[in-house]
């Protein structure tokens, strides 16, 4: 990934995590490809870890490719769909859209007593 990026990233900057076999680490997603994707994350993660990556409805095996204090490159075991980038870039043409749902989302699973 860094360095070695043939594919086109789009610059996202929302929440998004990783799930290891026993941990599940919250993450800033940066930018993402159909390849992979940079992620800030809190502490540290070791380079060939595999984990889940989440995103919404989003959830594709990944491996840690890169690190560094505070980040990290993954790259997915099977490349996104097209239909997969193409929410991506509505996400970021539309920004303001996507965080009332995601506002709106959050307080519909309180009022039914799922949100965590």
């Amino acid at each position: 990934m860094q360095g070695q990026r043939s594919a086109n990233r789009l610059r996202m900057g929302v929440p998004a995590s990783l799930t290891f076999t026993h941990d599940r680490r919250p993450c800033l997603l940066d930018d993402i490809s159909a390849s992979g994707a940079h992620l800030r994350i809190e502490g540290n993660i070791a380079k060939g870890s595999m984990a889940q990556f989440n995103f919404h409805e989003l959830h594709v095996l990944a491996t840690v490719v890169w690190t560094k204090p505070g980040e990290c490159g993954v790259r997915f075991e099977k490349p996104l769909e097209p239909e997969d980038m193409q929410g991506m870039l509505w996400i970021t043409q539309n920004r303001e859209a996507y965080d009332r749902i995601c506002s709106n989302s959050h307080a519909q699973e309180w009022t039914q007593g799922i949100w965590e």
